[in-house]
């Protein structure tokens, strides 16, 4: 030990002691192979719950796309003036998100109570009055649109936000 370092006070037999080497740094490396595998299978699992998250983001697109057209037309059924024209919209985006949700042999030729029987099956908030506007919203005319209250209109577009936020695919 330093001498110099050492308190005068201190007996002889302390005065020769040193002190203990530390041992070395434990590595953080993993030592076994099986830990390896083990990383790599976590990595693995991780890639890949991150491709399915990736993939199931994407296949929703179109609703997120729909609802994003749907809440224009919304802000243009508070106005008497375009609440017709906006009316005449939402089955034509209703139609267009089954298309895309649901193979095209399966929903496009559906129209009328077939139409409406698929939307309630898909878990479709549809009921009679909102299924019957929807129906006038694809083929009545602007003048008979005209007459559609607001309420009414709120209540078909609640119907269709519903539907494309919740339906499912038949299987």
């Amino acid at each position: 030990m330093n001498a110099s370092l050492v308190p005068a006070d201190t007996p002889a037999a302390l005065q020769s002691l040193h002190e203990l080497p530390l041992p070395a740094p434990v590595s953080y490396a993993p030592q076994t192979i099986g830990w390896i595998f083990v990383a790599l299978l976590f990595v693995a699992i991780a890639l890949a719950c991150a491709w399915h998250a990736w993939r199931r983001y994407d296949k929703s697109r179109y609703r997120r796309e729909a609802l994003a057209e749907l809440a224009r037309i919304e802000a243009q059924l508070n106005d008497d003036a375009t609440r017709a024209a906006a009316l005449a919209q939402i089955a034509p985006l209703v139609k267009r998100a089954a298309l895309a949700a649901a193979p095209r042999e399966r929903v496009a030729a559906l129209s009328g109570a077939a139409w409406l029987a698929y939307l309630r099956r898909t878990q479709g908030a549809f009921d009679d009055e909102s299924g019957a506007l929807l129906y006038e919203a694809s083929y009545a005319p602007g003048e008979h649109l005209a007459r559609v209250t607001r309420q009414q209109a709120e209540h078909l577009a609640r119907a269709a936000r519903e539907w494309i936020e919740r339906h499912h695919v038949e299987v």
